[in-house]
């Protein structure tokens, strides 16, 4: 499995290299799934973590996302992750929650690198919806 989402994230950023240039896409400016991003610790150790929403009516109302990372995030940025992952969010409400985990992890692992220049690997990320992780 994280060979196959290692496989994925590379074939990402090939295509993400070809797109990097285009047209940001107009942000909504309200959500009905938003997310909270924060760091913690500092160093090797650093992480991102942030918690929002997926699926309809709040099924899934405890999802994580934790980004293993030696970077700490400037506001602008934890800003963008937020976005990122609440226009997934909103955008996959009627997928299945496997579906809408994984599309979790590449929005956060495409924003790392077209908006933040940072590459970071599936293996990184942990995404979780109560009991179910990718």
């Amino acid at each position: 499995m994280k060979l196959a989402r290692f496989a994925t994230a590379t074939a990402l950023a090939a295509a993400l290299a070809g797109v990097a240039i285009a047209p940001a896409a107009a942000q909504p400016t309200t959500t009905t799934h938003p997310y909270s991003c924060s760091n913690q610790g500092g160093g090797p150790n650093h992480t991102v973590n942030c918690s929002g929403l997926i699926t309809v009516n709040n099924v899934l109302n405890g999802t994580t996302v934790n980004i293993g990372d030696v970077n700490v995030l400037n506001g602008t940025q934890i800003n963008d992750l937020q976005v990122a992952l609440a226009n997934v969010a909103d955008n996959n409400v009627n997928a299945p929650v496997t579906v809408q985990l994984l599309k979790l992890e590449t929005a956060a692992i495409s924003t790392y690198l077209t908006k933040f220049g940072i590459t970071v690997l599936p293996v990184n990320v942990g995404i979780c919806a109560g009991s179910i992780c990718v």
